[in-house]
């Protein structure tokens, strides 16, 4: 039966590495593949982001949207 710890240690990122290497090999391919898919996760956020503004902006233009202060927009993210 497996069992999982969960510890809050603050560590360096040379102390994560050094720890990361002792990994078995299995394991190690594992962390690689979901550190991947959270970089493809916010890859993908970005590119909603970039959609929703575009759709804003095609809105504003349009006169479907009304403006707002740039403050607001950067308060908003």
């Amino acid at each position: 039966m497996e069992r999982t710890l969960n510890f809050n240690i603050p560590l360096s990122f040379n102390q994560l590495v050094d720890l990361v290497k002792q990994l078995p090999e299995v394991e190690k391919k594992k962390l690689v593949s979901v550190l991947q898919n959270e970089g493809v996760s916010e890859a993908t956020s970005k590119l909603e982001i970039l959609d929703h503004l575009k759709d804003d902006l095609i809105a504003i233009k349009s006169g479907k949207l009304a403006t707002r202060p740039l403050k607001d927009v950067f308060n908003e993210l």
